[in-house]
């Protein structure tokens, strides 16, 4: 056997089993939960089965590159015969899925042989392609055919309908093989519906056809792996929409509202409500700011009773290894005007400014939007260590993020309820009236939206009434101290999570 021979036959060999070729062309060995439903897709490809996969992994463990693998793999094994290969993406998943594949093509096989093209944008190997079209609705992205393979990338940002009239028949001719990739986000996206369709297949002929990829069996091949879940679940909770969704592959909507049963459970704290300090004690305020009526009015016929009411919450911070903050008591207002007093009534401000004084609060976090930036600027100017809080859909976002994962982390207590309709059950009232909302393509840290909703109402002895939310939205300010604290501009004492009972829900 000719030399010639003995490498044409090891090139063979190493093209019939992709584990081989990304060890020893690509030098980038895949791991076994890499493999598996890689050699699935592959099946499918070489015997045209034209089946379809969801490929689902934990966040950063190298989904992506194994589907680079996968395309460099069938570069080589068509680039004799010929075939076209469609990638779909939308934005910036365009981008790295090429530059991805280019990283991987520069191999001792491949490198200075490939090529790019555009219109469309295309990756070729003799006569192998891969096109790289946008599936957005709004972009033209017909004509084109998958001979083999037909990739769908961040399949929970698509519309269904559009890759069922634009990308589907592009399987049609070849009878392609359909590979879907992702994150779960919501039970009601593309992905969670595909999942859920592919299943019912899975059960009616026994082909795994969706490949979801637990953090642990990441962690089982990768040590490093298992050391970042474990510190991610310590920085937000273990049930934080961040951790659940991008590494646990559970729903963000699957639990209910923001703050379930489970979560208000985690905020009902053992502590009683206090009604002056404690010595030695240290304590935070947070107040988020109400409006106010245009002119003095008496008890109870205020200008616009819907009108949020303005809180300060009062919460002590522990001592021990890690901060947690127990709100202990409050101050209510509806409607004072800010800064004009009247008759046997001092100012809102005034009367704040009595009130942090009496509880000598070390630090003051203030709402400073809209109405807000007048009182926050009176307070900067008559109290110590007063930092203003400026609310944006962004802000508002991350504010949300951070206060589920204080909660999730045990960290966060409301001082318990001692009746019906007090201030502590209208806290909780409002923590389950709790809504939220994150768009398709969003992230929950950077596009929650959480509110209440303005219809909103609690029936009462007296009626129906406005639930608002500002109890709520007083008490995750929280969330910025503990911010503020994290960048070194706020230094308090610090206190153990009181987590030591079982969960309620899963009694």
């Amino acid at each position: 056997m000719t030399i010639h021979d003995r490498l044409q036959n090891t090139a063979k060999k190493i093209l019939s089993d992709i584990s081989l070729f990304s060890a020893l062309v690509l030098r980038m060995p895949l791991r076994d939960y890499q493999t598996k439903p890689l050699t699935a897709v592959l099946d499918s490809i070489l015997n045209r089965r034209g089946h379809e996969f969801l490929l689902v992994f934990p966040r950063q463990s190298g989904k992506n590159e194994a589907v680079a693998h996968l395309l460099v793999y069938l570069l080589n094994i068509y680039q004799r015969s010929g075939t076209t290969i469609v990638y779909g993406a939308i934005g910036d998943g365009l981008g790295r899925g090429v530059g991805r594949l280019e990283q991987r093509l520069d191999n001792p096989w491949n490198a200075h042989h490939w090529k790019r093209a555009a219109k469309p944008t295309r990756r070729t190997l003799g006569r192998a392609s891969v096109i790289f079209l946008s599936s957005h609705p709004q972009a033209a992205s017909r004509g084109e055919t998958a001979h083999h393979l037909l990739v769908i990338d961040e399949l929970q940002d698509q519309d269904p309908a559009h890759l069922e009239a634009t990308f589907t028949p592009m399987r049609a001719a070849n009878n392609a093989t359909a590979l879907y990739l992702g994150t779960v986000r919501f039970t009601h996206d593309a992905l969670w519906r595909k999942k859920k369709e592919l299943e019912q297949l899975q059960n009616i002929d026994g082909i795994q056809r969706v490949w979801l990829v637990t953090p642990e069996q990441v962690a089982a091949e990768n040590p490093a792996y298992a050391a970042f879940i474990a510190a991610q679940v310590a920085r937000y909770g273990r049930n934080h929409p961040i951790v659940a969704s991008e590494y646990y592959l559970e729903p963000i909507d699957a639990s209910g509202g923001l703050f379930d049963a489970r979560r208000r459970f985690l905020m009902d704290g053992r502590h009683d409500r206090q009604h002056q300090p404690k010595p030695g004690a240290t304590y935070i305020a947070t107040i988020d700011v109400g409006g106010q009526d245009e002119q003095t009015a008496a008890a109870g016929k205020l200008d616009n009773p819907r009108r949020d009411y303005t809180i300060c919450t009062i919460s002590e911070v522990g001592t021990g290894r890690l901060p947690a903050y127990y709100a202990t008591d409050i101050f209510i207002d509806h409607g004072t005007r800010h800064f004009a007093a009247e008759p046997g009534r001092l100012s809102l401000a005034e009367q704040l400014l009595a009130y942090l004084q009496r509880w000598n609060v070390a630090a003051v976090i203030v709402d400073s939007s809209g109405l807000g930036q007048g009182l926050a600027d009176w307070l900067t100017t008559h109290h110590h260590n007063v930092h203003k809080f400026h609310f944006s859909a962004a802000s508002k976002a991350q504010l949300g993020s951070s206060f589920v994962a204080l909660v999730e982390q045990g960290r966060s207590w409301y001082f318990r309820s001692a009746a019906e309709y007090d201030d502590a059950w209208w806290f909780h009232a409002q923590a389950a009236a709790c809504s939220y909302f994150v768009r398709p393509d969003g992230r929950f840290e950077r596009d929650l939206k959480w509110s209440v909703p303005d219809s909103h109402t609690t029936p009462t002895p007296a009626g129906n009434v406005p639930t608002h939310d500002d109890r709520l939205i007083s008490f995750a300010l929280i969330a910025e101290a503990e911010r503020l604290r994290l960048a070194g501009e706020l230094h308090l004492g610090t206190a153990e999570s009181r987590i030591t009972y079982k969960d309620p829900l899963e009694l």
